[in-house]
């Protein structure tokens, strides 16, 4: 997942809490402005995005690349 679908996913997550674009800009201390360019081109430091997530309920994790792994945990291994 790229940054900017990150930055996408977090934004329609605010959407969902009724959080609008320009108050999660606000809360996280960005401009608004700053916040719609990083959808196509994001420039944001980590501590932003990461900040971004949390405001709406959300936070950035590592897992492991592991295909057959994720394939398991999503049961799509085997499908019916």
């Amino acid at each position: 997942m790229s940054e900017s679908e990150i930055i996408k996913k977090i934004i329609e997550s605010a959407k969902a809490r009724g959080i609008s674009q320009g108050e999660l800009a606000a809360r996280a201390g960005i401009r608004q402005e700053t916040l719609s360019r990083a959808k196509k081109n994001s420039t944001l430091s980590f501590k932003t995005v990461e900040q971004l997530a949390q405001i709406v309920g959300l936070k950035l994790k590592l897992v492991e690349d592991n295909p057959i792994t994720n394939r398991i945990q999503e049961g799509t291994l085997f499908p019916s």
